[in-house]
């Protein structure tokens, strides 16, 4: 027997083939979500959150720390900082020359 999706109007619920009944507010809520870039995260990013451009990390309160494209472009920096003032402080090799 082939079970297809099937609406129920009066609860206003999907129910799936697999057995799985979604609301009509959840399929909203993920829309609204969606539009304006709000994620919580899963699995190995359990607790960190996405809402418009930050990243937020677990336990942060809304006005704690954030990451953004910007203040992680400046920390990528300030982290390659110390590399590239030991490559400055390094001498060049000597140039090598062909002789025949």
């Amino acid at each position: 027997m082939k079970f297809s999706w099937k609406f129920d109007p009066v609860a206003q619920t999907l129910h799936a083939p697999s057995g799985t009944k979604i609301t009509v507010r959840e399929i909203a809520q993920l829309l609204a979500d969606r539009r304006d870039c709000r994620h919580d995260f899963h699995g190995l990013w359990a607790g960190w959150k996405m809402r418009r451009q930050f990243l937020i990390p677990p336990y942060a309160g809304k006005h704690g720390p954030k990451l953004t494209p910007d203040n992680a472009r400046r920390f990528a920096e300030w982290v390659a900082e110390p590399i590239a003032a030991d490559r400055a402080t390094r001498r060049s090799p000597p140039p090598l020359y062909l002789v025949r």
